[in-house]
Order: structure tokens, then sequence, then C-alpha cells
């Protein structure tokens, strides 16, 4: 399920929140990916996105959205993970007191 970040109940922690909307963002990139996979690999002419909150129906003419809509959570996803550091080190600078 999709939070609302304007919710006025929504008093978690921004890490928290955070970590909601890249969860939010995976989630949404697999349904994405089902409905490519769908309307790819099979004669279906449509296929509808269900996020819990919304219902959208997509053809095979919305391929190409599809695609771009895919490629900007991939990189919303990477730039969650960078702010969170999710699965690397930061990196940081080391200056001797000598």
């Amino acid at each position: 399920m999709l939070i609302d970040p304007n919710s006025p109940i929504n008093n978690e922690s921004s890490e928290t929140f955070w970590n909601d909307e890249l969860k939010n963002s995976r989630y949404l990139l697999g349904q994405i990916d089902k409905a490519i996979a769908e309307l790819t690999s099979n004669p279906t002419q449509s296929y509808t996105i269900d996020t819990g909150q919304t219902k959208q129906t997509v053809t095979k003419a919305d391929l190409v959205s599809l695609y771009q809509r895919r490629d900007a959570l991939i990189g919303q996803i990477a730039v969650l993970e960078s702010r969170l550091n999710i699965g690397g080190s930061r990196a940081c600078q080391i200056i001797p007191g000598y």
C-alpha cells in the first residue's frame, strides 16, 4: 500500500518515511515489470496495474511509457538506496592532524 506523504497523521521519522518510499517504489517497479512481461509475452492487448490505491489499465501502445516509467523508478530507487546507505558504504575524507 502506498503511503500518502501529505497525510496529517504521518508522524513517522524521516528515515522511516524514506524507507517506506523505497518499498513503495520497489513494489511499483514490480507491478510495472509484470505489466511489461504480460504485454510483451502474450497476445494480450491490455493489463491492469493495481497499486492498492489506484488501478490503471495499460495497453500495448503504452509500452514506451511503461519503459520510461520503469527507467525513472530504477533511478529513483538508486537515489533512495544511496541516501539511505543501502548496499554500499559511505565515503568520507580523513585529514591527518599533523
